[in-house]
């Protein structure tokens, strides 16, 4: 699978997503990212994580108990992972490369085909 493919569709997925769902989404990602460029390990990752806690973290910005906070997330991951999927079986690379290139052969052209759900 490619893995840009399904960044991009990420990134559509969380850009739909109601504007409390998208920022407390983001906010987390986003601070996890931070600490994981910061980490040389993933020792050191877990660490930093157990330390700053992105969760604890939104949970004070947003206003939402650490329980609730958790709640959404698994809820907006589990919407984010059930509409990839459904994107995902919907997509399809089509080699166009004998069409278009017969002379050529270490030549490739793909399209990307996509339905809508």
């Amino acid at each position: 699978m490619n893995e840009k493919i399904i960044d991009i569709f990420e990134r559509e997925i969380v850009a739909s997503l109601p504007l409390v769902k998208r920022k407390v989404y983001q906010f987390i990602e986003n601070a996890e990212e931070e600490l994981a460029m910061k980490s040389d390990t993933r020792e050191e990752f877990l660490s930093l994580l157990k330390l700053y806690s992105p969760y604890k973290q939104a949970a004070q910005q947003f206003n939402f108990s650490l329980e609730d906070l958790y709640k959404m997330m698994i809820e907006i991951e589990t919407e984010i992972n059930s509409v990839l999927d459904k994107k995902l079986e919907n997509y399809q690379w089509i080699d166009f490369t004998e069409l278009m290139f017969k002379d050529n052969e270490a030549e490739r052209l793909y399209f990307l085909c996509t339905f809508k759900d």
